[in-house]
């Protein structure tokens, strides 16, 4: 039954992720199309400043997963009610900062960073952007991590899709018949509203939690152990397009949040089978049997390499000549950046690559031993990215998270022999050494039978299907020669005990 929940939780969410991979890339065209790069890439920048928020979450979002597994496990609603209760008081304090934050911002972002567009059309751009994620922090975060916690995910994959059709609609009618930013922004954010709404629903209805349980101010001790992990995830997401606000045109920014966004659907995609997962890894810890749980991490680890793997070496072959078409008609950027998309590829893959050893840590509740390498990854990335751009651009500041990204990679390798004794590094560099080799072997082999000749959805999709069957045929070849251990597992997990 636990596996079929997890195969569940896998089905809908990857349902999910095609339905937000469809319409989150058709949406950005039209705005793109209808506003311009310039107004693209203002609203990406806005969003990223918006975003800073984050910091005041201070890990206690890892901290309460961390510490709700075991409860859940054991039924102990009292426990759960006096961490959510908890949760839920913390988040609204950060929801009233954000109010603040977020009128401060929109007076300081015109006025220093921004000089280009009228200073109440930004002021009030940045107002009605903020809306989202208010709606988040005060009402939505806590049902959220309880509802991922007790393996639900499906439960937040269909509401994401109600979500995401319905942001697609209102974004076709506004641009048809009223091509106004502010009134889209306006109309999309309403639309969180509904997400609180339908979690309350399902949570009243099969859990009893106090939610005026007495707090637990422990939790909010420990988030200061799991701060500079929100930190560096904060770093990683939001340094890039920071760092090309302040050194470079808002249309570099433009080319950035095009290129980062069909990269991000694929991380998105990966994660809707690895976050699945991430439930039955982190309880296993908690129950304490280390064969489990090494059997658990090898099912995890090699799922993620896999997907990476052919994910990402697909998209390193496709993505220049899919914002080439994506862009089509729009001269106003340089949108043929074939070097720095295949380093952001390769940036990402690189954090997915790790995933399983950071989660693992998460969930031992490690945050306060991995905190240093944490805060050095963070610096790493910053620092290198402000050198960097103003040698090389856009190519820079990847480069820099490039480097970022494999340092604490290295790190947590290590520690998963503290957490799971007698685990071997050198399984995982053996994964990583295969899978770079077969995504390096598939791009050559792929641009060598049948290279690009022009670019049109047409060829690109014959292209694409060519290319993953070729990248599909590899990665099963060293799956059942190289990884055979690890294949088996996958297939006894889906075909025998998934029943």
């Amino acid at each position: 039954m636990k596996n079929r929940v997890t195969l569940l939780n896998i089905s809908v969410s990857l349902l999910g992720q095609v339905v937000s991979i469809v319409f989150g890339l058709i949406v950005p065209r039209i705005i793109l199309s209808t506003f311009g790069s310039s107004l693209n890439g203002l609203t990406a920048s806005i969003g990223q400043f918006l975003s800073y928020i984050a910091l005041l979450e201070g890990g206690v979002t890892g901290v309460v997963i961390a510490n709700i597994y075991k409860p859940l496990v054991n039924n102990d609603f009292e426990k759960i009610s006096s961490i959510l209760a908890t949760a839920k008081s913390f988040y609204k304090k950060i929801g009233l900062i954000f109010i603040i934050y977020t009128i401060v911002l929109a007076f300081v972002y015109p006025t220093f960073i921004n000089k280009k567009y009228d200073f109440w059309f930004v002021f009030l751009l940045t107002i009605i952007s903020s809306l989202g994620l208010l709606f988040e922090y005060l009402f939505s975060i806590t049902l959220t991590t309880l509802l991922n916690a007790d393996k639900k995910i499906y439960i937040v994959s269909l509401t994401k899709i109600f979500l995401t059709i319905g942001n697609f609609v209102l974004v076709m009618l506004i641009t048809k018949y009223y091509p106004n930013l502010l009134v889209l922004k306006a109309a999309t954010s309403v639309l969180f509203v509904f997400q609180p709404l339908i979690y309350s629903v399902y949570i009243k209805k099969h859990y009893k939690i106090n939610w005026k349980a007495p707090k637990d101010n422990s939790l909010i001790k420990q988030r200061w152990s799991g701060f500079s992990i929100n930190f560096a995830a904060f770093i990683h997401g939001c340094t890039d397009i920071t760092v090309l606000t302040l050194f470079c045109d808002l249309k570099v920014v433009s080319i950035y949040s095009i290129y980062y966004l069909v990269i991000n659907k694929m991380r998105v995609l990966v994660n809707s089978v690895t976050t699945s997962i991430e439930p039955t890894v982190g309880q296993a810890y908690a129950v304490g049997n280390q064969e489990e749980l090494n059997k658990k991490m090898d099912l995890f680890e090699y799922v993620t390499f896999l997907l990476t793997g052919l994910l990402f070496s697909l998209t390193a072959i496709l993505i220049t000549p899919f914002v080439q078409i994506y862009t089509k008609g729009i001269n106003d950027a340089n949108y043929y950046q074939p070097v720095f998309g295949i380093l952001l590829v390769l940036s990402e893959a690189i954090y997915m690559f790790r995933s399983p050893h950071v989660i693992l840590s998460y969930s031992a509740n490690k945050f306060k031993e991995i905190s240093v390498p944490s805060y050095i990854e963070a610096g790493l990335n910053v620092v290198l990215s402000v050198i960097f751009v103003k040698i090389w651009g856009i190519i820079g500041v990847t480069v820099a998270t490039v480097i970022a990204m494999a340092y604490r990679m290295i790190f947590h390798v290590s520690f998963t022999r503290k957490l799971i004794p007698g685990r071997k590094q050198w399984i995982f560099y053996k994964k990583l050494l295969f899978v770079l080799l077969i995504a390096v072997v598939g791009y050559f082999i792929n641009n060598l039978i049948y290279p690009f000749s022009e670019y049109t959805i047409k060829t690109w999709i014959l292209h694409g299907i060519v290319y993953f069957c070729i990248y599909a045929i590899l990665f099963f070849i060293i799956s059942i020669t190289i990884f055979k251990k690890e294949f088996n597992l996958v297939m006894n997990y889906v075909f025998k005990r998934g029943k």
